[in-house]
This record gives C-alpha cells, sequence and structure tokens, in this order.
C-alpha cells in the first residue's frame, strides 16, 4: 500500500482513525479483520452517500485515512 510521505514522515495512520485500523490489522486475526474491514467500509461507504457537504474522499482524509485504505489487506503480515 503505497501511503504518501511527507519527507521522511508518512501523512496517514500516526495519529488518527487509520492508525486504529493498521494496528487491528496486526493484533486480530485475519478473518476477523476481513469482517472488520467490510463493516467499516459499509459504514463509510453508507456515510459518504448522505454527505452533502463533503464527498467520500474529504471524508476520509478528515478521518485520517488514505484514498486506498482498503488495501491494507493486500500485504501479508510478517511474523
Amino acid at each position: 500500500m503505497s501511503i504518501p510521505m511527507s519527507g521522511i514522515q508518512y501523512q496517514y495512520g500516526k495519529n488518527d482513525l487509520f492508525a486504529v485500523v493498521i494496528a487491528f490489522r496486526y493484533l486480530i486475526p485475519s478473518k476477523d479483520f476481513l469482517v472488520f474491514k467490510r463493516k467499516l467500509a459499509a459504514l463509510i461507504d453508507h456515510t459518504s452517500k448522505k454527505l452533502v457537504h463533503i464527498d467520500s474522499d474529504e471524508l476520509l482524509n478528515k478521518m485520517g485515512f488514505p484514498p486506498n485504505w482498503k488495501n491494507i489487506t493486500r500485504y501479508r503480515l510478517t511474523s
């Protein structure tokens, strides 16, 4: 997953909601994480459809999520 950087620091996943998602990716079993991610994606999609003042990309940005956040499951965990 290509998370944008500012200098040597990542722009997402440090002190935001996406940091919690990253932690869950490493702390809970893969099967449970997939269920969590599916439900979270559905909630985000449902919410963004109801918003009239911001689009889904801005909603994700406000929550600290990169636009490609769903790709988090494409990367293997290292032991």
